[in-house]
C-alpha cells in the first residue's frame, strides 16, 4: 500500500513540505506556539513554491478545536495585513481548517505523517534515547525503501546559500539536522 502511496505522490509530482518536532526529555513542550510557527513557516514555504510555479494556492490543515485553530489563523491573518506587506501574497487565504473523513488531501498527509514521517523521525532521533512502542529499530526499513523518494519528493529551495523547505527538524534531544529523517 505504501509503495502505491508514494507512486501516487511520484505520478503527480506532489511536493511535500512540513515541520517535525523531536521534543526533549523531561522538558515542558509548548504546543500552542510550536504548532503556530510551524503553520507560518509553512505558508513561508508554499508562498515560494507557489511564486515558482507563477501560481496561486491555500494552505489547508487538519481540523483541530475552535480554541486551537483561531490563534493559529490569526497569526496568519495578522502577518498577510500587516503595514509592511503581505509575505504570503500567493498564499489568497488563511490557512483552512478540514476534517480529515472530508478531505482527500488531508486523508493522503495523515497516511504520510502517521505511516512514513512518524515512524522515520522516531528511527532517525528518539532510537537510542527513548524507550517507548513507538520508536523501533523495524522502522529502517521505511528508510530504506521509501527515504530516498520521500526526500525527493520535497519542495527545497535555496535561500542567501542555505537549503529551506522540505521537511524540517527541530531535534530537542540532540539538535541534529533533518538530513537523518531520510538518510
Amino acid at each position: 500500500m505504501l509503495d502505491t502511496f508514494v507512486s501516487i505522490l511520484e505520478r503527480h509530482e506532489a511536493r511535500i513540505l512540513g515541520r517535525v518536532w523531536i521534543k526533549g526529555i523531561g522538558r515542558e513542550f509548548r504546543g500552542r506556539p510550536v504548532y503556530t510557527s510551524s503553520i507560518q513557516r509553512i505558508c513561508e514555504y508554499h508562498q515560494r513554491y507557489m511564486v515558482e510555479q507563477d501560481s496561486v494556492g491555500i494552505v489547508i490543515t487538519d481540523n483541530r478545536k475552535e480554541v486551537l485553530n483561531v490563534p493559529v489563523a490569526h497569526s496568519v491573518f495578522t502577518q498577510k495585513n500587516r503595514i509592511a506587506g503581505d509575505p504570503y501574497g500567493r498564499v489568497v487565504e488563511i490557512p483552512t481548517f478540514a476534517h480529515s473523513q472530508c478531505a482527500v488531501g488531508i486523508q493522503m498527509s495523515d497516511v504520510l505523517c502517521s505511516a512514513m514521517l512518524f515512524p522515520l523521525a522516531t528511527y532517525g532521533y528518539c532510537l537510542g534515547h527513548v524507550e517507548s512502542i513507538h520508536v523501533s529499530s523495524r522502522y529502517e526499513e521505511l528508510k530504506t525503501r521509501f527515504g530516498d523518494r520521500l526526500e525527493r519528493l520535497q519542495f527545497r529551495y535555496r535561500d542567501n546559500g542555505r537549503w529551506r523547505g522540505g521537511i524540517t527538524v527541530s531535534d530537542a534531544i540532540a539538535q541534529r539536522s533533518s538530513v537523518l529523517l531520510f538518510r
